[in-house]
């Protein structure tokens, strides 16, 4: 059997890594930069043998031409871009495809790929969590941005189908998610995130109630510019909506709620040793 010994979740905003100095404040840039190499932390420390890593894709790789509600990239290696950053990463392709093939055997219809160029959603948590870049990865990419979009409850259970097939396996895997918080970019909203919603999410997330996030509506999750919170969802699906979650850090900057933190995996492992 295989083990999923780590699970995190974070933001990916772009300021993060390509930040114009007058317009972001240093302190809580600084600060989410530090969670983001704590949840480094717990990813070197888990013996992980390969990454999942659950990010988007920002109208640049799927558009007019297609659009999947949950795609997984399944060639040997993949290279990442943003700005003047350029990475390629190795892929776990046989564990890829085994996503690939188990999903449908599960009744997701997941869709792949092997042109895809990975974007700052998965760039820039790869660049403070995981620079060393020595484990291969899985990419997933699930559409947040072009109608119609996945329902989140629909991204959960993708979730379910996925830790199904990580733990059958045989290998020791960590689960990233890329997403949020709250923004709404090219909107009169962009400067007014919903603050209060994400402190009230990631409250209850800490007390195991992800159940209020698999059951919101599409469109109550775009109110509250959370429609990147798909990748989490995805997240949760793997190691349950009743797994407390801990809030690393949330910086309530002018244009995005940067949300950080990790799901302990450590009483799943024990309970499968007992």
């Amino acid at each position: 059997m295989g083990e999923i010994v780590a699970a995190l979740a974070t933001t990916h905003a772009p300021q993060l890594l390509i930040r114009p100095k007058e317009t972001e404040d240093p302190h809580e840039v600084a600060r989410t930069h530090a969670a983001m190499r704590a949840l480094g932390e717990r990813l070197d420390a888990s013996g992980a043998e390969t990454l999942v890593i659950i990010g988007l894709d920002h109208l640049e790789n799927y558009l007019d031409h297609v659009v999947a509600p949950f795609i997984v990239f399944t060639g040997e290696s993949v290279e990442g871009e943003f700005g003047p950053y350029r990475h390629r990463y190795a892929v776990d392709t046989a564990l890829a495809e085994r996503v690939l093939h188990g999903a449908l055997e599960r009744r997701v219809d997941l869709a792949y790929s092997q042109r895809t160029v990975l974007d700052h959603s998965f760039l820039i948590p790869l660049h403070f969590i995981h620079p060393a870049r020595r484990l291969p990865l899985v990419p997933v990419i699930v559409n947040a941005y072009v109608a119609p979009q996945p329902a989140p409850r629909r991204c959960y259970q993708f979730g379910q189908a996925l830790g199904e097939i990580l733990r059958a396996s045989g290998r020791r895997i960590a689960v990233l998610a890329s997403g949020g918080m709250s923004h709404y970019p090219g909107t009169p909203r962009y400067p007014k995130p919903d603050f209060d919603f994400d402190r009230s999410l990631l409250r209850d997330l800490e007390r195991g109630n992800g159940r209020r996030l698999v059951e919101m509506t599409a469109a109550a999750l775009d109110e509250v510019g959370n429609i990147e919170l798909r990748t989490w969802l995805v997240a949760m699906g793997v190691v349950g909506m009743e797994r407390p979650a801990t809030v690393v850090t949330y910086e309530p900057c002018w244009h995005h709620g940067h949300g950080v933190l990790y799901w302990d995996m450590a009483p799943a492992r024990e309970a499968a040793r007992a």
